[in-house]
């Protein structure tokens, strides 16, 4: 997760050297707290311990709340107003189940104390649900999801891809730390896994529904994360349920698939936020139908979208199509370990899969062919032309990772 949020950093600030230009005088505020963001999220994700883990996740969700309402509009105060009161409902529920668990222990903040000791399963499972909850909202599960596509698209688009590529994922990370970590001396319970499959299922499917009726590029980017957590939450829930059945192999399989498609995510969809912002840059507006004959004006930047848009369709031999095909397998697997409640949950969950993917190829089609095909249809998208070199860079560096990731997944 570190070298994850370090690539999007790198390539975010690379980016803003052009792109920022875009934000006259807001510039020295954008970079403090884009650092102090960045900042934040490795601390949250190195902590050991409740207080400073609470103290960097709090960081974290008020420097990304200042970035969301950088540009003082309507829009942007309301969408970092819904994710101010959701991120904060989420850290009472997390507060809470970090609470649960230093009573346990007599009152030790330090999580090597949790990892060793039996809650029993009442309380195991009050801290689990909390947590799946609280970080379940950092995540963007539905129906904890209403904030992503309201503060997303406000925020500048590399900020946009820190958010959807790196801090949802602490959402993920945070529940795994729970699950498998903290309370691994209480041993994980089959029906988590078998909740976790269930919203997994729900987030992914309706993601992508939500998504096929936007045309605001950037907010049907923010349902594809709903979408693509969704697909994370499947690998997450097929490894809990497999664990529990005491078949670690196959846990092992899907949790593999859970993190692979968590980084895999994190590569497609900063790519796709920067190629919004790199359209944004050029034509001045976020919606698709004003656009239209780009792939000529702006042929690097069609190219690299081209790239992220296969990655995230699940179309080999890209990395989307990689993590998506390890996650099938665990989930088929798992439905052949368990009872007849365990096969037809994960069964559900293959079937939701497979719609959402194909909803997911669906969305790209119209997505790119309004984009960049055809003619233009305003004077802007007539215009337009290509972005700076760093902006071109920044792209290219991710959409190259999405190859890569895909070509290489054997190693």
């Amino acid at each position: 997760i570190v070298v994850l949020i370090s690539i999007l950093a790198f390539a975010g600030f690379i980016y803003g050297l052009s792109y920022f230009d875009e934000y006259p005088g807001k510039v020295g505020r954008a970079g403090f707290f884009m650092n102090t963001f960045v900042a934040s999220m490795m601390l949250v994700i190195t902590a050991d311990n409740v207080f400073w883990f609470l103290v960097a996740f709090e960081l974290m969700s008020l420097t990304s709340y200042f970035l969301v309402v950088i540009e003082e509009n309507k829009n942007s105060i309301r969408g970092g107003w819904l994710y101010f009161v959701i991120a904060h409902v989420g850290f009472v529920l997390i507060m809470a189940s970090f609470l649960l668990m230093t009573n346990g222990v007599g009152g030790s903040f330090s999580f090597s104390d949790f990892r060793t000791h039996d809650f029993g399963p009442a309380v195991s499972s009050a801290c689990f649900v909390l947590a799946f909850f609280g970080f379940g909202a950092k995540a963007g599960i539905i129906p904890l999801h209403s904030w992503l596509p309201q503060a997303h698209p406000e925020a500048p688009s590399n900020v946009s891809a820190l958010m959807s590529g790196g801090m949802i994922k602490i959402g993920i990370l945070g529940i795994l730390k729970v699950g498998l970590d903290l309370l691994a001396g209480s041993g994980v319970q089959l029906w988590w896994g078998l909740m976790v499959l269930v919203f997994g299922s729900i987030s992914s499917v309706l993601g992508v529904v939500y998504a096929l009726h936007e045309h605001d590029i950037k907010r049907l980017l923010a349902y594809h994360s709903v979408e693509n957590i969704g697909i994370i939450l499947l690998g997450v829930g097929a490894s809990m349920t497999a664990h529990a059945l005491g078949n670690d192999v196959i846990a092992t399989i899907a949790l593999m698939a859970a993190l692979y498609h968590t980084f895999n995510h994190a590569m497609f969809k900063g790519e796709l936020f920067l190629g919004a912002g790199a359209l944004l840059y050029s034509t001045g507006t976020r919606n698709m139908e004003k656009m239209g004959g780009l792939f000529r004006r702006m042929p690097a930047t069609a190219i690299c979208f081209l790239v992220g848009a296969l990655a995230i369709s699940a179309i080999p031999p890209f990395n989307g199509f990689v993590s998506e095909w390890f996650t099938y397998q665990s989930l088929f697997d798992a439905a052949m370990q368990g009872d007849k409640a365990v096969m037809i949950v994960a069964v559900f969950a293959a079937v939701a899969l497979a719609i959402t993917g194909a909803l997911a190829v669906t969305c790209f089609v119209k997505a790119y062919g309004v984009s960049f095909a055809s003619a233009p249809r305003s004077e802007a998208a007539a215009n337009a032309k290509e972005v700076p070199a760093p902006m071109v860079f920044a792209q290219g560096l991710l959409a190259a990772i999405c190859v890569v990731l895909g070509i290489g997944a054997p190693v």
